[in-house]
């Protein structure tokens, strides 16, 4: 089954709901449960500066568990401010979030937006004794396109060598691969799972693969997570559109399932009647993903 039958129609629109649900987001005061730091830079190379905004619980009397958030917009397009209402509603709850910025395609190709992420988790690493972060209780979450990318490095978490060498840019004794800590759990919302059954000369992903999938067929493989499905991954909540026109529900159904025949203890979500942009919107899945992320993160989990 082609689960991309518009791959055009994909990614114009996602480059649009990633502008209208920007409008939509609302710009809130900090509020006393929680404090902003915008812009922090998280990786400067050259003339790159790579931009993360942390939103950081108040009063805090213990180490605190933290999510990576990441943005979606069919990898050209969006910012770190996108998902501020989800990365607010982490740490109005005790959990520190980090949403970043990434390098956009056709400009930077996949890998280098995973390269990002590693990146930001390095970061991570390094700042979390100066504010009470706990490495050992860290999640992600992302929507879309960056829904995408944290399923991408999860999964990639437990993959050979050669496999990781595959997704990635960097060098394989680059001092950062001794900083990634590991994710626990993932809230991934409309993900793209599968991109192995594009037709091979379709060129409609070549802006972010590099070209079709008769010319850079491992990265169509290998940037697939449908393809790094193992048992060692993370539980990870799904939530999907039933109405979703830009990515069918289909590819992270199809993964789910795979996760549970491998006994993980991942959970699907349907939001009934809603599209891709109102799923991202919608506050019951923010509630649901609020409760998996604490189920999850908790000192109970551990």
């Amino acid at each position: 089954m082609n689960r991309f039958p518009n791959t055009l129609r994909l990614v114009l629109s996602l480059s649009l709901w990633t502008q209208v649900a920007a409008a939509e987001e609302p710009t809130l005061p900090t509020l006393s449960r929680y404090s902003v730091r915008f812009d922090q830079p998280y990786h400067v190379t050259g003339e790159t500066t790579l931009l993360a905004d942390v939103y950081q619980p108040a009063e805090l009397t213990d180490r605190c568990p933290i999510v990576l958030v990441i943005h979606g917009g069919a990898w050209m397009s969006g910012d770190k401010a996108l998902p501020g209402t989800y990365a607010r509603m982490f740490a109005e709850n005790g959990i520190a979030a980090v949403s970043i910025n990434y390098r956009l395609a056709p400009t930077d190709k996949f890998p280098a937006q995973l390269d990002d992420v590693r990146k930001a988790l390095a970061w991570i690493h390094d700042q979390a004794a100066a504010n009470r972060w706990d490495l050992q209780r860290l999640g992600m979450f992302g929507y879309s396109a960056g829904a995408h990318l944290s399923c991408m490095i999860a999964m990639l978490a437990d993959e050979s060598a050669e496999t990781v060498a595959k997704t990635t840019q960097l060098s394989a004794d680059d001092p950062l691969w001794r900083k990634q800590p590991r994710p626990i759990a993932v809230a991934a919302g409309g993900t793209p799972t599968d991109f192995r059954d594009l037709p091979p000369d379709n060129t409609m992903l070549a802006y972010f693969f590099g070209g079709t999938r008769r010319q850079r067929p491992d990265a169509y493989e290998f940037g697939s997570p449908a393809v790094l499905a193992s048992a060692g991954d993370p539980p990870t909540l799904f939530y999907h559109g039933t109405r979703d026109l830009l990515v069918p529900i289909a590819g992270a159904e199809a993964l789910f399932q795979r996760q549970r025949e491998l006994k993980i203890d991942s959970e699907f979500v349907r939001v009934e009647g809603l599209g891709h942009l109102l799923s991202f919107m919608d506050a019951g899945a923010r509630a649901n993903v609020l409760r998996f992320m604490k189920s999850h993160l908790s000192p109970a989990a551990d």
